[in-house]
């Protein structure tokens, strides 16, 4: 009777997932660092969560269960301790009698049973669920549910009247005065649950922002604005304050911007660090804070929805004793997420790896990192000089901004290091221009330039009410599918709505990318100063694919909707 290594390497071949190749490249691995071969199919990225449950689903003929569709009962759940739980990412999902239904990512560990008949004295019978969704449904059954609105807080700030203290006219107020209004209980509570929402939504940024009239909550998820709440104009000058105390601001300035960070401490002693922006408006002053959760940078090279071609040219670039590798987009395309899952892949403990970042968003054991503090002098361009004293093997510039340390950068990878860095630009070949833009001569760009990576966030559609649709013709040959996706049909898919998703039809987000192959038709170009469209043009000869072709065949793949397509990128020259 073959084993379950052997059934699961013939369904792969059998239903044409993947090829001799990549299976034998899989079991290669697998042979060397040992492990399950499911779990290095997946860290290779060869298949994703999905296909995985379902490969398991054959080969252990067990089913699979969609946990996020199931109403379950909170006190099956709480069967297990939350730790038993995330360490072995298992969910009970319902119990008749003496037997518990247990979904579980990896239903082949035998462990996590054992542990769980001892704990519950229950007959275990294992079920097959996608790691996302268990994760997801633990923070959702588990998460202590908050005492706390911003009614209820609203409600007893009004009661208690302490709000008719704030005026507009801030200027009446020394600090210390400012200092005790921020310390008042409803202030701190309400605060506080801008914050713990904005964590618990999983948004990327709060937006506090004074109108004419009232002040307005916002948070950026899955990069989309969403309005939270409108509420009274008195409480703006009060939370701002607040915010800038913990931040370590000047409480007492409202003329001019300020920058500053400060860290929570959430339920389940999770951190998450804040970076605060505030800044003057005509209404008052604007508070921005952006969310750096730590695990969300803990991203692996492979998981980051780079094609495998497009990879193994990023990965031979990586891979090189000098020269500079250049991730562009714009603000909040996941730039820092790639340049981390970079430096996470070439780290060992024989490199010597410096950053350089403002500020440093994720801490790294065994890197060093360099905040920049422009307020002491500590600037890009110093701190880059004293770098390269420090004999580093590979530099990471968290951005260039302006064209004193795109030399240093391009100087240092010429002379024998590895620069890592990010660009705002639109595409791959639009970085070139930019730099040349800035000064840098197109001989240097040729020379020093191992690698440029261009990419942008899609959302993701949410597989709870994940379902097809059928495009008209006129769409499907407007956006040239057929050329890009030969043999593909008319069917899509988008998301309904649900309430996982909050109505909107998607959940998470998937990367997009470009990578520019430095090849001698395109070097030529650069040293002729061509312009953007012809080094696009010769690197799609050259076999890249362009942002709007890798989004249209992840909505090919069902991974995001062609409403994401047409919103994130531009149509391709023809």
């Amino acid at each position: 009777m073959p084993t379950f290594k052997e059934r699961i390497q013939v369904i792969l071949l059998r239903d044409g997932i993947l090829n001799s190749q990549d299976l034998g490249r899989a079991v290669q691995e697998q042979e060397s660092t040992g492990g399950e071969l499911s779990k290095i199919l997946v860290r290779l990225g060869l298949i994703d969560e999905e296909q995985l449950a379902f490969l398991l689903s054959e080969g252990l003929h067990l089913p699979v269960i969609n946990i996020a569709r199931l109403k379950i009962d909170p006190a099956v759940v709480k069967v297990l301790p939350v730790e038993i739980l995330k360490k072995y990412c298992i969910l009970p999902v319902a119990r008749i009698g003496d037997n518990l239904s247990l979904a579980m990512a990896d239903p082949l560990n035998i462990f996590a049973i054992d542990n769980v008949k001892a704990l519950t004295g229950l007959t275990i019978t294992p079920i097959i669920g996608r790691p996302k969704d268990i994760q997801d449904a633990i923070e959702l059954y588990t998460a202590p549910k908050p005492d706390e609105s911003f009614d209820k807080i609203l409600r007893d700030i009004k009661d208690a009247e302490e709000v008719e203290l704030i005026h507009e006219a801030t200027d009446k107020f020394d600090a210390k005065e400012i200092e005790n209004i921020t310390q008042e209980a409803p202030i701190i509570r309400l605060t506080n649950t801008i914050v713990r929402q904005a964590v618990a939504a999983k948004a990327s940024d709060v937006f506090i922002e004074p109108l004419e009239k009232c002040l307005r909550i916002r948070y950026r998820v899955d990069g989309v604005l969403r309005e939270i709440d409108r509420m009274s104009k008195a409480l703006h000058f009060p939370i701002v304050s607040r915010i800038k105390v913990v931040s370590s601001l000047d409480i007492s300035e409202h003329r001019l911007p300020q920058d500053g960070r400060f860290r929570s401490v959430l339920e389940g002693g999770k951190e998450v660090d804040f970076r605060v922006s505030v800044l003057p408006t005509v209404y008052g002053e604007k508070v921005v804070l952006r969310v750096l959760d730590k695990n969300q940078g803990r991203v692996d090279i492979e998981r980051l929805g780079i094609e495998p071609g497009p990879l193994e040219r990023l990965k031979e670039a990586c891979g090189r004793p000098h020269g500079l590798i250049m991730i562009c987009g714009p603000t909040g395309s996941g730039k820092t997420t790639t340049l981390y899952s970079i430096l996470r892949h070439i780290d060992t403990p024989g490199k010597n790896i410096v950053t350089v970042e403002d500020p440093v968003e994720y801490q790294m054991k065994g890197l060093n990192q360099v905040n920049i503090r422009y307020d002491v002098g500590l600037t890009f361009t110093a701190t880059l000089r004293s770098i390269l004293r420090q004999d580093p093997d590979v530099i990471m510039i968290g951005e260039i901004r302006d064209s004193e340390t795109l030399d240093i950068g391009i100087k240092a990878a010429l002379t024998g290091h590895l620069v890592i860095s990010s660009l705002h630009t639109t595409t791959a070949a639009g970085s070139v221009v930019r730099m040349v833009n800035m000064g840098v001569e197109p001989f240097l760009i040729c020379s020093a330039v191992n690698c440029l990576v261009a990419q942008r966030l899609l959302r993701r559609i949410c597989p709870s009410c994940k379902e097809a649709v059928v495009i008209s013709e006129t769409l499907y040959n407007k956006l040239n599918i057929g050329q890009i996706i030969p043999g593909k049909d008319l069917t899509f898919y988008h998301g309904k709505g649900c309430a996982q998703c909050l109505k909107t039809g998607y959940s998470g987000r998937v990367g997009i990318h470009e990578v520019l192959p430095m090849s001698l038709e395109v070097k030529k170009l650069i040293l002729a100063r061509s312009g953007e469209i012809q080094i696009k043009a010769a690197g799609r000869l050259e076999g890249m694919r362009t942002m709007r072709e890798d989004a249209l065949a992840k909505a090919a793949r069902g991974l995001t909707s062609l409403e994401e397509v047409v919103r994130v990128t531009a149509q391709d020259e023809k």
